[in-house]
C-alpha cells in the first residue's frame, strides 16, 4: 500500500530524562493526509508545540512510532534531516528567521538546502513573488532586525512554502499579525492546500482557519 500520510502511533513525550521526566502527553495517536486541513487545538501548556516538533521529527517521542509517508523514523540517524526536508515545511511561532539575512535571503533558505526550484534566478523570483504574497513587497532587502515581529511571522510564512514540500506545520501562524495580515496569511495557506494538495496542520487559539478546516484535533 502507498501510504502517503504522515502519522503518529501510540506516541508519548516528556520533558528530562531519567526520573525526573515529565510527561506532556500520553499514548496520542493521529494521522494527517495530503490535501488534508487540520486545527491542533488544546489548553495553553498542553504540548501543542511538542506534538508538531515530534510529527516534524524535530524532537524524538520517548514512547511510541513516527511514521512520515510509509517510512518509520525511529531508526533513521543520516537521512533523517533529508527526509524531513522533503517532507515538511515548518511555520515556528517565534519565527526562527537568520538575523545575518536579509528577508528575501531568508525566504530562500530552503531553496539553498532542498533546491527543487530551478536556478538562482527562478528561487530568487519565487521568493520575490511569495514576499508579495504576504505583503511584504519591497521589502526583500530589508534586514530582519528592521522589521516589526508581524512583519517577520510573514517572512516565516513566506519562506515555509517556497519548496513546495507535501505537508506544512505551522504554530500559531497568525498570533502576532494584525486582522489584514492575518487574513492574507490564512488565505495563503487555504490556496496552498487546496490548489498543491498540500496537507495542512495549524496550532492556533483563534478561528480565522476554522471555516476552512476539514477537522479539529484536541490535546487533552
Amino acid at each position: 500500500m502507498n501510504d502517503q500520510t504522515v502519522r503518529l502511533e501510540s506516541v508519548s513525550a516528556s520533558y528530562g530524562g531519567g526520573g525526573t521526566a515529565d510527561p506532556v502527553f500520553t499514548d496520542v495517536s493521529f494521522s494527517l493526509k495530503p490535501g488534508e486541513m487540520c486545527l491542533l487545538r488544546g489548553r495553553s501548556g498542553c504540548g501543542k508545540t511538542t506534538f508538531l516538533h515530534v510529527l516534524g521529527g524535530l524532537l524524538r517521542p520517548c514512547a511510541g512510532e513516527v511514521y512520515w509517508r510509509g517510512v518509520s523514523v525511529s531508526g533513521l540517524r543520516k537521512s533523517l534531516n533529508e527526509l524531513r526536508g522533503r517532507t515538511f515545511s515548518f511555520i515556528f511561532q517565534n519565527h526562527c528567521l537568520l538575523p545575518e539575512l536579509t528577508a528575501l535571503e531568508n525566504v530562500m533558505v530552503p531553496w539553498r538546502i532542498v533546491g527543487r526550484v530551478g536556478t538562482v534566478r527562478a528561487a530568487k523570483a519565487r521568493a520575490m513573488e511569495l514576499l508579495a504574497s504576504v505583503a511584504l513587497e519591497g521589502k526583500g532587502d530589508s534586514a530582519v532586525q528592521r522589521l516589526s515581529g508581524g512583519e517577520r511571522q510573514r517572512v516565516a510564512v513566506a519562506r515555509a512554502l517556497m519548496e513546495s514540500q507535501p505537508f506544512i506545520i505551522a504554530d500559531e501562524p497568525t498570533g502576532s499579525l494584525d486582522e489584514e495580515s492575518e487574513t492574507a496569511v490564512v488565505e495563503l495557506l487555504v490556496k496552498i492546500n487546496g490548489e498543491r494538495g498540500a496537507g495542512v496542520l495549524v496550532a492556533t487559539h483563534g478561528t480565522a482557519f476554522d471555516r476552512h478546516c476539514h477537522r479539529i484535533f484536541r490535546l487533552p
